[in-house]
């Protein structure tokens, strides 16, 4: 048995092991959600059956003390393998008045042992997770706002436990302080109320419309009290509505605590949509519950009062902005820019809804987001498109520029101050670039403008190598370079020379179409220095980074990392599986999942034809002509109907380079595809003239003289396109017998 305290009934050594090499525990929810089952079906953990849940808790913090990292984790895995309920893992902490103490020691200990993270985290889970149902109980609610008119020690402990329940308690203690036959009660309400701070500060405004005039007086009271800017429009719509007098100087009292003043000329929609960005742009002051799976929206129900609904944290701050945008519109609805707030929180809601989940603030019922976003038009459009731009959301401008392609008409789409649509032309992703000149393409611009050069090059570009996906490694030594590039290549990305620093690799990076993800592993701020250095780079500030770090420093970088959404940090010493899965996840969360087959012929489809398109209208503006090159090689690389359109479009370039290109394809084809490719040769002969080489025009001859059927009739058809002298067609009439 392994040393313990005296009179401490330990797990034996020989439990442990059981428990650790005859467990399949599984880690996470799926751990809590039924109990893991051994081959012969019966519970994993039945070693641990005769030793209660409070022993088993017991050992866990005393092997954490001491250590004893493999029988920690084997009592752990014991433990969630009896998937024990939040509130009975709760109970469990709580019934040792010194327990709750040990188990929080044990905890952060056990964060700094790699081996115990994972299951450490679990019980972790569990324990906040029953903190928090209680907490949030009507019925415990009730009780502690009992506790605040007792004696201090009890108005000490109903205050610590409303705090927990943060704005679940706001509905039950804004009843209690509209309680006129409870003056102490309605007092000790009002004050709790102003303690949570802005906790409060959501339910209490969405339910300040629908008050009486004394508790819109009472809540104008508090929300000046604690005061937090999320009030200032309602407070500001309530002072440009009621009629009371009363209220009114209540909430210019409010106003000034919380503006300093009381401007005159207040444009209160302007408010609703400047809080709607914030939403929109995820505000760590407006997420209650970080961390959460769910956030409360607030309503106020007819005959019910405050209600809250439980949003996914995943759509939820698209949720608040779109009601607030609605808000600003109702009051302007001229608000051109309330309009893109609205199309780009309904873009990003569909973008982030989980598979499968049903939103409450956005029913199946409603339209999908981009009816709405084609039916507002170009400027709207081009607002979004340069919000996501500015912020890196990929998903976003891609839905954006679908949507302009749609609906944007002339120079609207490449003209103006910011010029988006141009903009995108160079985002690192290159799916945006892609779709970008597409939707400028077939816009057919009449004269030139800043940035259109680049138009027909990534034209080009997408018809050669549109699935092709670029990475960057850059590590501080040669084996974890390898390792990185390992990790990069198996999840089918070209990776380019690493380095062992950023600028180091800079020539490599001007070499590749764009960077589509990159790994950096460099010695302690070093690698957070080169995460921020490629926000600033424009060929890298989109792109999905993989950041390996020391355990410290990823506690350190956490909430800096968090805002930006495209950087993934794995710690030090983690496993290539483990560095493939995050890359995946976080380059999948960024971009979207790599350009399949079907996507890159639709894509080469789409640029052939678009090029083909320019070349028909004898465009100058953007002249297919400038890709020759790119379109010669790809001549070579493509095949089947692909590449008898890439022909065409060569073909229609007036150039001697392209036409004997489109010939030699045709002279070393055979069957049908050489048919086709001669009658291509003869529309560009008829088009351009004879530019062909002396040598092709032997082959040709040849091809006439020796060939059969329509494979001789098509090389004719072509001798007569290029208008060849007649000393070359008589021999061909007097050799025939």
């Amino acid at each position: 048995m392994l040393t313990s305290r005296p009179g401490r009934k330990a797990v034996t050594a020989f439990q442990a092991l059981a428990i650790v090499f005859g467990s399949s525990v599984a880690f996470g929810p799926s751990a809590l959600a039924e109990p893991d089952k051994s081959p012969s079906g019966a519970p994993a953990a039945s070693s641990a059956a005769g030793v209660s849940n409070a022993q088993l808790l017991d050992d866990f913090t005393h092997y954490v003390k001491i250590a004893q990292v493999v029988m920690a984790k084997a009592t752990a895995e014991a433990i969630l393998a009896r998937s024990l309920k939040p509130a009975e893992f709760l109970g469990l902490v709580e019934e040792n008045p010194q327990m709750a103490a040990r188990f929080d020691d044990a905890y952060r200990r056990a964060l700094a042992m790699p081996e115990l993270e994972g299951v450490a985290a679990s019980l972790n889970g569990l324990y906040e997770e029953g903190r928090r149902t209680r907490a949030r109980l009507p019925a415990e609610i009730d009780r502690n706002i009992a506790l605040l008119t007792r004696d201090t020690r009890a108005q000490l402990i109903g205050t610590d436990r409303l705090k927990e329940a943060k704005e679940y308690a706001v509905p039950q203690l804004l009843e209690a302080m509209q309680n006129a036959k409870e003056p102490a009660q309605r007092g000790a309400a009002q004050r709790m109320l102003i303690d949570l701070g802005r906790d409060a500060v959501a339910p209490l405004t969405a339910a300040l419309p629908h008050l009486s005039a004394q508790s819109q007086e009472l809540v104008a009271q508090v929300l000046g009290a604690i005061p937090y800017r999320m009030s200032a429009p309602f407070l500001y719509e309530l002072l440009s509505t009621t009629t009371n007098d009363r209220v009114k100087a209540a909430v210019r009292r409010a106003i000034e605590r919380i503006d300093g003043s009381v401007p005159a000329d207040v444009n209160v929609g302007d408010l609703f949509r400047r809080l709607g960005d914030d939403y929109y742009s995820e505000s760590r002051t407006l997420t209650s519950f970080s961390g959460e799976a769910f956030q409360p929206m607030w309503s106020w129900v007819s005959g019910v009062g405050l209600e809250p609904t439980a949003i996914r944290t995943e759509v939820f701050h698209e949720a608040m902005a779109m009601r607030l945008a609605e808000k600003a519109l109702a009051l302007t609805p001229g608000d051109q820019p309330a309009l893109s707030l609205w199309l780009a929180s309904n873009f990003r809601r569909e973008i982030q809804t989980p598979e499968g989940y049903d939103n409450p603030a956005y029913p199946p019922s409603r339209r999908p987001a981009m009816y709405y976003a084609v039916a507002a038009g170009g400027g709207p459009l081009q607002a979004v498109l340069d919000r996501a731009l500015r912020v890196r959301d990929t998903l976003l401008a891609r839905r954006a520029i679908e949507a302009i392609a749609q609906s944007g008409t002339g120079p609207s789409m490449w003209a103006g101050p910011n010029r988006p649509l141009v903009e995108a032309l160079s985002y690192p992703d290159r799916r945006v670039q892609f779709e970008a000149a597409l939707a400028i393409g077939r816009a057919n611009p009449s004269s030139p403008f800043e940035g259109s050069e680049r138009v027909v090059a990534i034209l080009a570009s997408a018809v050669r190598d549109a699935k092709s996906r670029y990475g960057v490694v850059v590590a501080r030594d040669l084996e974890r370079q390898q390792v990185l590039r390992k990790v990069l290549e198996a999840q089918g990305f070209t990776v380019v020379a690493p380095a062992r620093a950023l600028a180091d690799a800079a020539s490599s990076i001007a070499a590749i179409p764009g960077v589509d993800a990159l790994a950096f592993e460099l010695s302690g701020p070093a690698t957070a220095d080169a995460v921020d250095a490629a926000r600033v780079s424009p060929r890298l500030r989109a792109a999905p980074i993989l950041a390996v770090l020391p355990f410290d420093e990823m506690n350190r970088l956490a909430t800096r990392f968090e805002a930006d959404g495209a950087v993934a940090m794995v710690r030090e010493g983690a496993a290539d599986e483990q560095l493939g899965a995050a890359l995946a996840q976080i380059v999948k969360k960024a971009s979207g999942p790599a350009v399949t087959d079907e996507e890159a012929a639709r894509y080469a489809g789409a640029a052939i034809d678009t090029l083909r398109d320019l070349a028909l209208s004898r465009s100058t503006t953007l002249n297919p002509g400038e890709a020759t090159g790119s379109l010669i090689t790809a001549l070579g690389e493509t095949k089947g109907e692909l590449r008898q359109r890439v022909a065409e479009v060569l073909g229609m370039i007036g150039e001697p380079r392209a036409q004997s290109a489109v010939m030699d394809a045709a002279l070393s084809a055979g069957g049908d595809e050489q048919v086709k490719l001669l009658g291509i040769m003869s529309a560009s002969a008829k088009r351009h003239g004879n530019m062909l080489e002396a040598r092709q025009i032997d082959r040709l001859i040849e091809l006439v003289e020796k060939g059969t059927g329509e494979q001789a009739t098509a090389a004719s058809a072509l001798m007569g396109a290029l208008n060849l002298p007649n000393s070359r067609l008589v021999p061909l009439i007097t050799s025939q017998k």
